[in-house]
Order: structure tokens, then C-alpha cells, then sequence
């Protein structure tokens, strides 16, 4: 076998059956040991390097499993970042090969050169480089394992071009380990379980974990045993179903009256399988020094960032399961004062409070979506201001039907909708996009007629760069606008250079039909939803 055959068999040991590539002339060996597997991996070539990590991050999320990429040197590497930061601070395994310049030209600034140590080490789980054939299969086998260890993330592995083409032999390829997971300590459940049983307003945050290890009937369980309120992290909706009694709704950026005064009358605050981002935990200012806080996570370096009364490193299902069988049954203050903030939530999400200045109205159009689409689609978002009519509207209930950018990279919607179309091919992909986030990597359109994936996407086109429009506005005037407004070509027309059905709505009664249409059709489809830039967001100024 030569480098690139030793790579592919080592994806075929951990079971790896999705790779998305940009082709380069230094992975050919890779890409053709793949063709020779083709009943075995998928390999998807999307046009931009940052696409490629994008369609990995999201099919982990579904798959629960790693893809791997490859690109090419440092122009590709260079474009991946954006990917691979965004699978970091989303807590997603990937594996991304580099294909780096020949070992003799290495440190000498040579062509296509970069120092992936540096580059890459404070934005992915690990960074490894193969320093020769023999080291191979041994470097691959861990740098996938890593990928799924404790707190799943991307990790970066360079092969030299000399190693992938040259010197041809039979590596030993290592054997699959067990799957590692962590137990929780009796004594820190029975630790929590006093707190919980103690406290009068107790709230648990759902977070990343949840979803990885498909957790949310356990979560679901504990909930009805203990009456605490849940709150679900930044860009984590559907690890907690939005009509349950308990859900106090989701940590956005616009934090919500109710939600506020829920918090400020927590006592104790359960972390369950969240790193507790700063957006979750609203720029770090969420924990009160006189709340108590039960942490769950378990990667034990992140328990460094908070002091919890009780930590427990642990799977998220072995610990809810041991706080469900714990906990006493909750009190009737608890349950009524539960139940008053899962009331104003649903009173929230209910539309009617914001008149739109537009033709369109984005409240009725997310109403009718969900009438008309199956309870378990999948719904991709892109980062854009249109995502909190979304958030806002939609509810979440079912798990895995939904991913967005948790660092809220831009462009991250139409090759997310391919790496979750590949993962679950069954399941209906809708992507929702802005217009600046769709010029960015809404070129992967071509992808996804080149691989048939019948992916729904849906443009929300405000001809603005719309939450820098809001911040622009609240700081110098309603009429103040500079660099933010867009000159948008007509997507509907671009989606049939792409060989797309395509449809176009101007007007709010028109979205039904368009609905109707793009579910109709047996391939993937567009839909333009031509907005108004001051409909930028579902919020009133007192929520803004």
C-alpha cells in the first residue's frame, strides 16, 4: 500500500463512510484509493475548502460519527479554518487530512508552505504531523479515535506528498478500540441530588452533549421526575422538545424578559453537557455568586473555567439517569412556578406582536412551514439576523432537526445542508440562508445537483447585512446605513443555472404554493423570499 491506501484503510477501520474533498495534485493517492471504494465511502467534492469542513461539522451532528476532509496545502488549510473553528466551539468530531509539501522543502517558506502547528493548534482538538510511512496508519488511528474522545472536536493531521506517493508497504492498521464512557461518581450524585431536591427554582441548561449522545429522552425523563425548568443552550433547540412543560425556551443572543426573571429567581443551576459558551451563559455573567451550580460535562479540563459545587466528568447518560432514579419528587411550588415561565414562553412564540414593514411576513411563513412539513425534518441555518424569526417561531420537537453555526461563521448553511442530507438521506433538508450568507457558499448549489441530494433551500433575502444593520441603527439613527446594504442578484434565477426548481415569493399568500411546490419536486429546489430590511428581527426594542 502506498500513504494515500494506508489513509483510506484506516478511515475503513473506524468505520468512516463520508469524506468531503477539494482535489489537489499533492492527495491523489488518497482520491484514487477511494475510488477503489466506492461501495464503502462516499467521497463528495464540494468548490471551497471551508464548505468541505462545514458539510463535516453537520453530518457528525447527524450521523454521530466523523467525516473526514481533504484539501490541499496551504491555500486550501487556509480556507478550512473557518470550518474547523466552528466544529471546535460546536464540540463536533471531523478529521482533516492536509496533503502537505514534500518533507526536504519544509521550513524554508517554500511554495504552498505553512506551519499547521501554529496555524491550527488553538482552533482544533489536536494537530499531528506524519513524519513517515510507518508512522501513518498509527497517526490516523489516532487522530480519529481523538476525534470522538471526551469532548468530540476536528483534528488536523499533514501527510507530506513524498509520504502519501511514496515508499509502498503492508502497515500494521490498528485495531478499533471500545468506546469510552465515562460513569458518574455515585458520591457526586448523591452530592447533586441533595442540591436538587434542596433548591426552589432550579433550572438545567441543555447543551452540545445532549444531541451527541442522543440523550434527549433521558433529559426528558429526569425533567418530569424533578420539575426543574430547561433552558437549552446557544444554537441547541432540539435537545429539548419546545412543547414540554419544562422548556423555558432557548439562550439566544436576545436574552427575553421571562427568561431573565427566571434566572434571577433560579437558586440552583444544573449544566447538563454544556462547555457553557459565552453567548449560553451571556458573556460569562449568567452565574451568580449565590447560586449554587451542578456541572455534567465530560472533557474534566472545562470544569477549570467554573467553580461548581458539584462536577461531575461524566457521559450525560449515565449521570441523568443516576439523578432521575435519585431525585425526590418535586414540590408543588416548584411545578407551578415551572409551568408559569413554560407558559410565558409558549405565549412568546406565538406570532401576532411584531407587524412587519415588508410584503412578506416571516412570523406567517414559519406558521404555515410548520403545518405543512414532517414533524422530523431537518432544518440547517445559516448565521444571519433572519435566524431569529426562526428561533423565535419554530418548535423544536424532536432531536437532531436542527443545526446551526454555534460560532456563527456566515456561509455555513448550504454545504451544512449536504453533509446532513448525506448523513440522513431519509429525512427531508430544508437550509435556511440570508443573502450575504448565500453569496458567500451558495456555489455548493452545484454540489448538490452534481450529487442529487434533494436538499430544500430558502432564501432570506433582505439586501442587508442585517444584524450589522440593527447595530448600525441603534447606535446612529433609523436612517443610518453604511456597508450594509446589498445589491442581490435574483436567486430564484441563479437556482436554475444550478438545475434547481426554483420559486420565487414577493409576497406572504405566495409562500404556500412556493411550500408545496419545492416539497413536490423529487430533486433539490430554491425558494427566494424577497424581505424587507426593516423586518430584520422578531424583537421589540425592550428585547432587541
Amino acid at each position: 500500500m502506498n500513504g494515500g491506501e494506508v489513509v483510506v484503510e484506516v478511515m475503513l477501520s473506524r468505520d468512516v463512510d463520508t469524506v468531503f474533498f477539494v482535489p489537489g495534485g499533492t492527495n491523489t493517492t488518497i482520491l484514487e484509493a477511494l475510488s477503489r471504494n466506492r461501495n464503502k465511502v462516499r467521497a463528495v467534492p464540494t468548490r471551497l475548502e471551508s464548505s468541505a469542513a462545514f458539510a463535516c461539522e453537520t453530518y457528525s451532528k447527524f450521523a454521530k460519527k466523523p467525516a473526514c476532509m481533504l484539501a490541499s496545502r496551504a491555500p486550501g488549510a487556509c480556507n478550512a479554518t473557518v470550518g474547523i473553528h466552528t466544529a471546535m466551539q460546536a464540540s463536533r468530531p471531523l478529521v482533516f487530512f492536509i496533503s502537505n509539501i514534500p518533507k526536504p522543502q519544509q521550513g524554508r517558506e517554500a511554495f504552498q508552505e505553512i506551519n499547521y502547528h501554529l496555524m491550527y493548534q488553538p482552533i482544533a482538538k489536536a494537530v499531528f504531523d506524519v513524519h513517515s510511512y510507518d508512522e501513518i496508519a498509527e497517526v490516523t488511528a489516532r487522530a480519529l479515535d481523538l476525534s470522538i474522545s471526551g469532548r468530540p472536536g476536528p483534528v488536523v493531521v499533514a501527510i507530506s506528498k513524498d509520504i502519501l506517493d511514496g515508499p509502498e508497504g503492508e502497515p500494521i492498521i490498528p485495531a478499533k478500540p471500545a468506546h469510552v464512557r465515562a460513569g458518574a461518581d455515585p458520591t457526586a450524585v448523591k452530592e447533586a441530588i441533595s442540591l436538587i431536591d434542596a433548591a426552589q427554582r432550579p433550572i438545567l441548561v441543555a447543551g452540545e452533549m445532549i444531541s451527541w449522545e442522543m440523550a434527549t429522552q433521558a433529559l426528558v425523563d429526569f425533567a418530569d421526575a424533578s420539575g426543574v425548568g430547561v433552558l437549552t443552550a446557544y444554537r441547541q433547540q432540539d435537545t429539548f422538545p419546545s412543547d414540554h412543560v419544562a422548556n423555558f425556551g432557548h439562550l439566544g443572543i436576545n436574552r427575553l424578559p421571562f427568561q431573565e426573571a427566571a434566572l434571577s429567581d433560579c437558586d440552583l443551576l444544573i449544566a447538563m453537557g454544556t462547555r457553557m459558551d459565552s453567548v449560553t451563559v451571556n458573556d460569562y455573567t449568567m452565574i451568580r455568586p449565590d447560586q449554587k451550580l451542578v456541572m455534567v460535562y465530560p472533557e474534566p479540563s472545562e470544569f477549570s473555567q467554573w467553580q461548581a459545587n458539584v462536577a461531575i466528568a461524566s457521559n450525560v447518560v449515565p449521570a441523568l439517569e443516576a439523578l432521575t432514579k435519585g431525585v425526590a419528587t418535586p414540590s408543588k411550588k416548584r411545578i407551578q412556578w415551572r409551568d408559569k415561565v413554560h407558559h410565558e414562553e409558549v405565549e412568546f412564540a406565538q406570532p401576532g406582536e411584531i407587524e412587519v414593514a415588508g410584503a412578506v411576513d416571516m412570523a406567517k411563513v414559519i406558521t404555515h412551514f410548520i403545518e405543512k412539513v414532517p414533524q422530523d425534518c431537518i432544518n440547517i441555518s445559516d448565521a444571519g439576523s433572519f435566524g431569529r424569526w426562526i428561533s423565535r417561531y419554530y418548535r423544536f420537537n424532536q432531536p437532531d432537526i436542527e443545526a446551526s453555526p454555534v460560532s456563527g461563521a456566515m456561509g455555513y448553511g448550504v454545504p451544512g445542508g449536504i453533509g446532513a442530507q448525506i448523513a440522513k438521506p431519509d429525512k427531508t433538508v430544508f437550509v435556511w440562508v440570508g443573502d450575504g450568507g448565500f453569496t458567500m457558499t451558495g456555489h455548493e448549489c452545484a454540489a448538490i445537483v452534481q450529487e442529487g441530494l434533494p436538499v430544500k433551500v430558502i432564501v432570506c433575502d433582505n439586501s442587508a447585512w442585517g444584524s450589522i444593520l440593527t447595530h448600525q441603527q441603534k447606535r446612529f439613527g433609523a436612517d443610518f446605513h453604511y456597508g450594509t446594504l446589498l445589491d442581490s442578484p435574483d436567486f430564484a434565477k441563479l437556482a436554475e443555472g444550478y438545475g434547481m426548481a426554483s420559486f420565487k415569493v414577493q409576497k406572504t399568500e405566495e409562500f404556500p404554493d412556493a411550500l408545496s411546490g419545492a416539497m413536490a419536486y423529487d430533486g433539490p429546489a430554491l425558494i427566494h423570499l424577497v424581505l424587507d430590511s426593516r423586518d430584520v428581527s422578531p424583537f421589540s426594542s425592550s428585547t432587541q
